[in-house]
């Protein structure tokens, strides 16, 4: 008896040309890299409706997970290590098209009050735990004055800091870091 045989499934996987690799992802400016092992065996599918996830809290969970790692790459890469809060007064805003209109709004008219030149940012919006409505977190990589940004938001109070308390040496790419933590904290 041949100890291979043409229908022996073993034979067949080892025969089988790999097809395996990593694939590496490089982001010199945030200085990250991240990876995934690609298989030479395709991950079964399953037989869900097309353009709807099998699992989707599963899905959301992992969208939340890949959106707060684009926020942080980007926060590192445009060393946005100032974070800045502005909220409404009054009853405050419930209605999220409207903080939308208004927060694009803010950053156009901050950018007119800067010289017109494009800065890098990036915002988030979160629920009061009261019935207050939504407030906004931000984060820049440049030295705004306080009168300019409350000038570019007529809509409440704004309170603005630089990103501090870190180990020596951590410099404006740790200052971003944690930056972009405090502000993934809301994207879910």
């Amino acid at each position: 008896m041949s100890p291979t045989t043409a229908n022996d499934p073993i034979v067949e996987l080892l025969n089988r040309p790999v097809s395996a690799y990593w694939s590496l992802s490089f982001y010199p400016d945030a200085r990250e890299a991240g990876g995934a092992f690609v298989p030479s065996v395709p991950y079964r599918r399953g037989g869900g409706i097309k353009g709807q996830a099998a699992d989707p809290a599963r899905a959301w969970v992992e969208a939340a997970r890949r959106a707060k790692g684009k926020l942080r790459r980007y926060c590192a890469a445009n060393r946005l290590n100032r974070l800045g809060t502005l909220t409404y007064r009054g009853a405050g805003c419930h209605d999220q098209r409207e903080v939308r209109a208004h927060v694009g709004a803010f950053f156009r008219n901050l950018r007119t009050e800067l010289g017109g030149a494009a800065f890098a940012y990036a915002w988030v919006p979160e629920w009061h735990k009261t019935d207050h409505g939504l407030h906004l977190h931000f984060a820049v990589g440049r030295f705004i004055k306080r009168a300019l940004i409350e000038a570019a938001w007529p809509h409440g109070f704004v309170h603005i800091k630089v990103i501090g308390d870190l180990p020596v040496g951590a410099g404006s790419l740790g200052e971003a870091r944690k930056a972009a933590g405090y502000l993934s904290k809301y994207v879910v």
